[in-house]
């Protein structure tokens, strides 16, 4: 498969992967109900994914990639072994391997393709109307709140926000979620910013600086430290010139080591956990915690707690001490998290595994930039279901493949007059 196919195939793709993932969340946000084919279309993207990977994409991947790609298939591998062992049936061990297979293969994908700089200018083509639309709707909604909820009655209601010891409602635009749309913008503002300093955009801080409102209006607290961090990095690397993906490898690595580490040493410090930070998340991580340590640290298998098996094909919810608590009852139980499931379902083997192979993932992307996106994913997915959200796996991957792509090297990033780009018009992107 030459270069020239690639590039006229897969970004194709991998663009409208984008485009739908936002179309869909603003079906979502008016339907449920008319949203359902959409998330039937939605779950074809795995199996999209490894296809092009395996008949389309055959790049030549370099030591971490092979080092994060063995990892990988050692946490699955582990997976089904552990689950077989704890005598789990077929059907759990198919229907959560797919689940599985959503983030190596659809980040994988997106990091590994290439694409021209077009690809960047459709890009924010499309990110300028929404930002337009994103004010007309956050304008709506302050303005005629009732008219808002009755019109998008299916999302954009959440409770309201907590600042500064007042409660203020959540902004989010065209968006479903509060997270949705911060995370977006969040990244966003870094391929802006990477593209302005490169020259190839106009207005460049007058739209970071819209971006940082929408992810203030989302009360995001979370996204809106991340986002200052991102910026923050990028400023020190147009600074230095420095390479910081060893340095965002190391505290991925740290930050998930110290927090299996500190949950097991003492059972004292998961009942802490439980006591001060009220949430079903954390009630989640602890029940998790106590399935691995009734394991002897080798996990349940999967169908066992905080899996999609465990909810849609073991139904344990419907049995266990949890099925009262409110996530349960609305269905939310997978939702809103991701590593309760590997702590409990894979145990202290899949733990390190998986995060091994995120590990070696953000050294092996070959620019800070699309590293550091992969950083912020990782770090979300602490508190979150990011890592197997296919909207978020979507959205980071195209920018991802975007940063990714930039034939002039982190190198040369230093801010250059827009006629001097090569296929780019005097007047930058429009």
């Amino acid at each position: 498969m030459n270069d020239t196919k690639q590039v006229s195939i897969v970004p194709h793709i991998l663009f409208g992967m984008f485009c739908l993932e936002l179309f869909f969340l603003f079906v979502k946000k008016i339907s449920l109900a008319l949203y359902g084919p959409f998330d039937l279309i939605e779950k074809l993207f795995p199996i999209i994914a490894i296809g092009l990977l395996v008949t389309v994409i055959k790049p030549r991947l370099n030591f971490y990639w092979w080092l994060s790609l063995a990892m990988y298939i050692g946490y699955l591998l582990y997976g089904v072994l552990i689950s077989l062992a704890n005598q789990k049936g077929m059907k759990i061990i198919l229907v959560q391997m797919y689940h599985e297979l959503k983030f190596f293969p659809m980040m994988m994908l997106f990091s590994v393709a290439k694409c021209e700089e077009i690809w960047t200018r459709r890009t924010v083509n499309v990110i300028k109307p929404l930002i337009f639309l994103c004010i007309l709707l956050i304008v709506f909604q302050a303005g005629a709140s009732g008219a808002y909820n009755a019109l998008f009655s299916s999302g954009g209601h959440f409770e309201p926000g907590h600042f500064g010891g007042m409660l203020l409602p959540r902004f989010v635009g065209w968006f479903w979620h509060p997270g949705q749309s911060a995370l977006f913008f969040t990244i966003a503002a870094v391929l802006i910013s990477v593209e302005y300093r490169r020259g190839n955009i106009r207005f460049g801080y007058s739209m970071i600086f819209i971006c940082i409102v929408f992810v203030f209006v989302a009360i995001q607290r979370l996204e809106l430290m991340l986002m200052f961090m991102a910026l923050m990095a990028l400023k020190v690397q147009n600074a230095l010139n420095v390479d910081y993906r060893p340095l965002l490898a190391l505290i991925v690595f740290a930050f998930f080591t110290w927090l299996i580490a500190y949950l097991c040493i003492d059972k004292n410090n998961v009942w802490y956990v439980l006591e001060n930070f009220e949430s079903p998340r954390v009630i989640f991580l602890v029940e998790a915690v106590f399935e691995l340590f009734d394991s002897n640290f080798w996990g349940g298998g999967w169908g066992t707690i905080g899996s999609h098996a465990a909810a849609d094909v073991a139904k344990v919810y419907e049995y266990n001490a949890m099925k009262d608590l409110w996530w349960i009852q609305l269905g939310q139980y997978f939702y809103d998290t991701y590593w309760p499931h590997v702590i409990g379902e894979t145990g202290i083997p899949g733990y390190f595994l998986l995060l091994l192979s995120m590990t070696f993932m953000v050294c092996a992307l070959k620019r800070p930039e699309a590293s550091l996106l992969l950083f912020l994913l990782l770090l979300t997915s602490a508190l979150s279901s990011n890592a197997q959200s296919l909207y978020h796996l979507t959205i980071f991957g195209w920018f991802i493949t975007l940063l990714e792509s930039d034939p002039n090297g982190w190198r040369k990033t230093a801010r250059q007059p827009v006629s001097n780009h090569v296929g780019i018009p005097a007047g930058g992107l429009s």
